[in-house]
């Protein structure tokens, strides 16, 4: 077996076992959406009811000396560009892959992960067969899930792209699936590669040959802000991850080549350390899901909000950095943050809040990017929703 494809299923097998997890059951939407002609089961798409990547924004913004006021983010009305986004793992459902049925917890991570960049871009989300926890060595149920995730990603080409710049937006399996994407469908086929705004998938490893690219051909990782076309993917810890973390870590060798982890610093991609913003969502349709206040990195130090998200802004700093044989996002609390805790242990790290530990430079980021990329690719006008 062609030993990308061997490792790679080793990460999914990660995913799995390390999975953002939540509780509750029941659906998240009175009347589930229908699938479109291609068989599609849309999360969030725009035009759509109860659509939860336009979820409220309204923000109480917490600055370094503690003092905060009240920002209402908007979604906006003729974004230049799509953003296409898969969630991580979260489903509860007891059969080898999910169904297609939307429930608090998809609508919860979408709001908690996806609705902020609406600010910048038209949000699809598809519902995909993600894996359960049944059986994570079932192959099977693996070419299940990809299959699932390229159909999606074939009919939103096909029918909704319009040839509009998209960005990839994606966490742990959902980051693991839209790199497998990348690798397969996108980096080697010129048409498709020019849509590429950039590819925002976090929590997962992704090694690059120390030499140069690879496994992917032409893409490789971010260095500036006006960059596009690029990978943005990290793996966040508050200290040096143990000899049995669960992230930071990829073959030395790949195909032949030295390799190491992608680490790109969203708060400084040219390297060095920098200044995170930190956004997170208080209110959801269901509290317990991992990422959120309730369930997330804080610990006893649950901070509350009277709105929906609470922002830190440069209460934390990060930087790239090899320790232990790990390659990660060292993320430091400055005096007077509150203290962020590794979640379910220091294997674990930080991974359930890998987006909404940087999520303001994410979304700055987005936008000079979608900026860089329309002066360069002047868009089409859009044919309808």
């Amino acid at each position: 077996m062609n030993p990308l494809r061997i490792m790679l299923s080793t990460i999914l097998i990660t995913f799995l076992c390390v999975a953002v997890q939540s509780v509750g059951t029941g659906s998240a939407f009175a009347t589930q959406p229908r699938p479109d002609a291609a068989g599609t089961v849309w999360l969030c798409r725009p035009g759509q009811a109860n659509d939860p990547c336009t979820a409220s924004l309204l923000t109480t913004v917490v600055g370094p000396g503690g003092a905060t006021h009240v920002v209402d983010y908007k979604p906006a009305e003729d974004p230049p560009v799509d953003c296409f986004y898969l969630y991580p793992n979260i489903t509860h459902q007891d059969t080898p892959d999910a169904n297609l049925h939307v429930d608090a917890q998809e609508t919860s991570i979408a709001e908690l992960e996806a609705s902020p960049f609406s600010q910048d871009c038209r949000v699809y989300a598809p519902m995909y067969r993600e894996r359960s926890f049944v059986d994570p060595d079932d192959t099977s149920a693996n070419r299940v899930t990809a299959r699932s995730v390229l159909s999606a990603w074939s009919d939103y080409l096909a029918h909704f792209n319009d040839g509009r710049g998209v960005v990839l937006i994606g966490h742990s399996e959902g980051a693991y699936q839209l790199a497998q994407i990348l690798i397969f469908h996108i980096d080697q086929v010129p048409n498709v590669r020019r849509l590429l705004v950039s590819a925002v998938i976090t929590g997962q490893d992704f090694p690059v040959y120390t030499s140069g690219f690879g496994p992917l051909k032409t893409i490789g990782p971010c260095q500036s802000d006006t960059q596009t076309g690029c990978v943005v993917d990290y793996n966040a810890y508050s200290a040096t991850p143990p000899s049995d973390s669960k992230f930071g870590r990829v073959p030395a060798h790949l195909n032949g080549h030295r390799t190491q982890d992608i680490c790109t610093n969203p708060a400084n991609l040219g390297g060095g350390s920098g200044e995170l913003i930190s956004m997170y969502r208080t209110h959801l349709p269901t509290q317990q899901v991992a990422g959120s206040v309730v369930q997330g990195i804080f610990g006893a130090h649950t901070p509350t909000s009277s709105t929906p998200w609470i922002e830190y802004d440069g209460l934390y700093s990060a930087r790239c950095t090899t320790s232990n044989g790990a390659r990660f996002l060292r993320v430091t609390a400055h005096h007077g943050a509150p203290p962020l805790s590794p979640v379910p242990d220091a294997a674990r790290g930080l991974h359930i809040d890998d987006p909404n530990l940087a999520m303001g430079n994410l979304l700055a980021l987005v936008h000079s990017e979608a900026t860089s990329y329309i002066s360069a690719h002047p868009q089409p006008t859009v044919s309808g929703s």
